[in-house]
């Protein structure tokens, strides 16, 4: 999907809690390619570019901030991983996506009954940096 409807998607899921307002494609002369790069409350995100510009259907999510030790941060996390989730997979429950991102910072299990899979990276102190990256299984 292009860039902007990657973004109007995000704030309809979201019901208009995500609104990207700093965002910028970036050519990556090492990889020789583009990505999108937003940042959304200090969380960065970043997805691969295809041809025409359009995001490709992976992403992924960091932060150097403690989103386990602050209920807001932890919030803004549970909502935009939720919704970049539900974007990957529109037929998952709350439920299920909810177990997805409270799992405990050592389980970076993918189960194969998604249509995604998903690794997460924590930092040494659990929490001191966070990355979540999704990717299309299709």
């Amino acid at each position: 999907m292009h860039q902007l409807d990657f973004e109007n998607k995000l704030a309809d899921i979201s019901k208009g809690r995500i609104v990207i307002e700093d965002s910028q494609i970036e050519h990556r002369d090492k990889e020789e390619d583009n990505i999108y790069k937003a940042n959304w409350k200090g969380f960065e995100i970043y997805a691969k570019m295809g041809k025409n510009d359009w995001v490709e259907n992976s992403y992924s999510v960091s932060t150097n901030r403690n989103v386990f030790e602050d209920k807001t941060l932890y919030e803004n996390y549970h909502k935009l991983m939720e919704s970049l989730i539900r974007i990957m997979d529109s037929k998952l429950t709350l439920e299920e996506i909810d177990k997805l991102i409270a799992k405990g910072v050592d389980e970076n299990e993918s189960p194969n009954t998604y249509d995604f899979g998903y690794e997460r990276y924590v930092g040494k102190d659990k929490g001191n940096q966070i990355r979540f990256t999704i990717t299309d299984r299709k």
